[in-house]
């Protein structure tokens, strides 16, 4: 069977079990009449009226969920007592009359009763507020409706809702949907009726009761004004305009990418635990409701799953993805869209970083997104892999295909479940490109793949240049190899000139012939960050000698001379370089990991590259393995070369610290470890005391001896690790002068490494 296949199958048995209630009876209305005036004691009594449909003949029992609570009586329309039991969650109750296809039903639950709570979901009380949250961490299954009324509890049956909600005076009930009514009552006590006109899973129901205190918006949109309220403490009214500010701007991108707001009112509610996209009804923390934009991301993820989650609900716990993952993405596309797109990429690196280096170490090795096992609903894979992962789909396709096939998307299972399988047929139907081949290896496999460029040639076509680039994936986390495989490639000259284009082949390797009016000094794949592949980069132009961080590729360069402009790109790759062509005993090159650096490097520049190793943070775990091994690095100026060594400084013990490569130049850098047990001491180890270093303290010059016959490379660095002097020595010779007059005082350190790995080092000390 194949992956997609077993996928399927596990996914459908999941469901048979998820949906056992909503098979049986299809809930069309729940009238819910709940009274929450006793948050001393902690405690509710509710009556449940609900009006429901079925798919089958002569249904005589309705079954329902109710976690907790006592069931005080059942009545039927006709208000005659119906006989029930409740065993545990379940709630089964004898109709007085059967009902069948077509035909509707009535009942009334009353109940009472402390409500269940976990850490996260259930029903809470907190000093003087009290509310829900729809889905717990800790509960399987994950749906929490059924800690605060009676009902069809899982992610597929979806009703309307009319809430009467009684509480004292001093408080105020917030729900989904609009308020219709607030009924005063005899005995200081006041009743909210909200009423929500689009259907909704239990889950995205919600009520908080509290001495709330109202501020008030609305949101030009696309179908006219929305309403938007803030429910918050009294003392945050003022804070609240300053925390949701941007607001407005955030639902114009969200109307722009996915279509219109797809409901009646935009609500945040301030509670002490949140943030739980209800519908309509945002619970968010009153922690974050501080009068600044430090986790205007929060708000921006809940009110994504008003279309993601809410709009269109996954049809079961083991497609969350298609709920929080998008939600995630959306922190990263409202960031492109109201800052720009640096920021957008400076928001997806590290998560993207966080996913390749960490995931599989969460949550039991590479996982699927799809079927995700319930125990890992809610975990990081959901989350940032299936956000990534959503990232990547929109490289895939572009942006045309891809907003236009999620809207329409949204639009063909609006207010209904959807599965993984429905939306890649979905944007299959939409596009026009089979999308199997991207589901079936990023949503129903558990690895990553990765592009790169193998070699290209230029053919003169008159004024226009052909040419053919030849293109290999590599795996991490998986031996199934991608199928359909689109990419972008990034065709740059001397004089940075620019063009770019995507190309389609069909597995490890592939080949495109693109016409360009300019001839091409390299191709770089994915150079705007759009594949969302196993790889970690970021591009610089290079214009003043200094520093430079390549965030989140574990690599910086360090320009010492910049004639003119450089256009430098470093990746870091999270999959494993090419093996060695010709096999050296005891060399053993990295399982996990290496460095591309490319670009346009003109006449005279020049830079250090650093490296960083670790034995420990998941990279070089596996490599790293005792202090008597010889950490080396290696180089090769492209695909078809071999591996060689480079001359290098090590700064720091064998566990973790830095490789400096002086002379940095375009092409690919691996670790490596001599094992030196296995080979032998002489290939490694030169004669002990190899370097001589005098006068020390220095002033003006200073003395440098190596009693080591081959060639070798002499460095000195500061105490920041800035590279200050370098000298490659050739065999035979012996001794050198440094004139370090024109260095400041202090500390130095002094290093000579042999070409083939061994150094010494030695802390020298220049004074005034």
């Amino acid at each position: 069977m194949t992956l997609s296949l077993i996928a399927g199958l596990h996914l459908s048995a999941q469901n048979i079990h998820i949906k056992a209630l909503s098979d049986t009876a299809d809930v069309v209305n729940y009238e819910l009449h709940l009274t929450v005036t006793n948050l001393s004691q902690q405690s509710i009594s509710g009556m449940a009226g609900i009006r429901f449909t079925t798919p089958l003949n002569n249904l005589t029992q309705l079954p329902l969920e109710l976690k907790q609570l006592q069931v005080d009586s059942v009545k039927s329309a006709d208000d005659n007592f119906l006989e029930f039991t409740h065993t545990g969650e379940r709630l089964l109750i004898n109709l007085d009359q059967p009902v069948s296809a077509g035909d509707t039903g009535f009942l009334r639950v009353f109940y009472h009763g402390q409500p269940f709570h976990e850490a996260w979901g259930g029903f809470h009380f907190s000093g003087n507020y009290a509310f829900n949250l729809g889905v717990g961490f800790e509960s399987i299954p994950h749906n929490l409706g059924k800690t605060w009324f009676p009902c069809v509890d899982d992610f597929v049956d979806r009703a309307f809702y009319d809430y009467y909600i009684r509480v004292e005076n001093v408080n105020t009930a917030v729900c989904g949907g609009l308020l219709q009514s607030v009924t005063p009552m005899d005995d200081d006590t006041k009743i909210f009726h909200w009423e929500s006109d689009r259907t909704l899973p239990t889950y995205l129901a919600s009520v908080a009761v509290g001495p709330y205190a109202l501020v008030t918006d609305t949101v030009n949109a696309e179908q006219g004004e929305i309403p938007v309220t803030y429910y918050v403490r009294p003392s945050d009214t003022t804070r609240a305009r300053g925390s949701f500010v941007n607001l407005p701007a955030v639902t114009g991108i969200f109307e722009e990418s996915f279509g219109p707001y797809p409901f009646q009112r935009i609500g945040i509610t301030g509670t002490s635990l949140g943030a739980m996209e209800h519908a309509e009804n945002i619970f968010y923390p009153n922690s974050s409701i501080n009068g600044t934009l430090s986790d205007e991301w929060l708000y921006v993820h809940e009110l994504s799953h008003m279309w993601f989650g809410n709009k269109v609900t996954c049809a079961s716990d083991a497609d969350m993805w298609l709920n929080e993952g998008w939600a995630r993405w959306c922190e990263t596309l409202y960031r492109e869209k109201l800052y720009g797109i640096e920021s957008a990429r400076e928001n997806m690196r590290p998560l993207l970083r966080e996913v390749l280096q960490f995931i599989h170490t969460k949550e039991g090795g590479y996982r699927p997104l799809s079927p995700m096992p319930s125990e890992y609903t809610y975990g990081d894979n959901v989350y940032d892999k299936g956000g990534v992962t959503t990232h990547a789909l929109r490289g895939y396709l572009g942006d045309s295909l891809f907003f236009g096939g999620v809207k329409a998307y949204l639009d063909t299972f609006a207010y209904s479940p959807a599965s993984s399988y429905d939306l890649r047929d979905a944007l299959t139907l939409y596009s026009g490109i089979d999308m199997i081949g991207f589901f079936d290896f990023h949503v129903f496999g558990p690895g990553f793949n990765q592009f790169s460029v193998d070699s290209f040639r230029v053919v003169s076509i008159g004024e226009e240049f052909d040419v053919e680039v030849f293109v290999k994936q590599r795996l991490k986390g998986t031996t199934v190899y991608a199928q359909n495989c689109r990419v972008e490639l990034t065709f740059m000259d001397n004089d940075r000139q620019m063009e770019t284009r995507r190309i389609s082949f069909p597995g490890p390797h592939g080949s495109a012939t693109i016409r360009l009016p300019f001839a091409p000094a390299i191709v770089m794949t994915d150079l705007f960050e759009r594949a969302g592949d196993a790889t970690t980069d970021s591009y610089k132009t290079i214009n003043t000698a200094g520093l430079y961080d390549y965030t989140d590729t574990f690599f910086k360069l360090d320009a010492t001379q910049v004639s003119d402009s450089a256009f430098v790109r470093a990746t870091h790759n999270w999959v494993p370089p090419d093996s060695l062509h010709i096999p050296q005993p005891g060399l053993t090159l990295s399982d996990y990991r290496y460095w591309t650096i490319e670009g346009i490097f003109p006449e005279g520049f020049e830079a250090t590259g650093r490296f960083f190793y670790n034995k420990n943070a998941y990279l070089d775990n596996n490599l790293l393995t005792s202090s008597a091994d010889s950490l080396v690095i290696l180089y090769r100026p492209n695909a078809a070369s071999d591996w060689l060594p480079v001359s290098f400084t090590r700064i720091g013990p064998w566990q973790i610290g830095t490789i400096y490569v002086s002379h940095l130049r375009p092409g690919d850098y691996t670790l490596a470890v001599w094992d030196e047990v296995y080979v032998g001491s002489n290939l490694m180890d030169p004669a002990k005391n190899m370097l001589k270093v005098y006068p020390n303290p220095a002033t003006d010059n200073l003395i440098i001896e190596t009693d080591y016959a081959g060639s070798g490379i002499i460095t000195v660095h500061d105490t920041s690790g800035k590279l200050v002097f370098s000298k490659n020595t050739d065999a035979g010779t012996r001794q050198f002068q440094w004139n370090c007059s024109g260095n400041t005082t202090g500390n130095y350190l002094i290093s000579y490494r042999t070409l083939k790995g061994s150094t010494q080092s030695q802390m020298i000390v220049i004074k005034p």
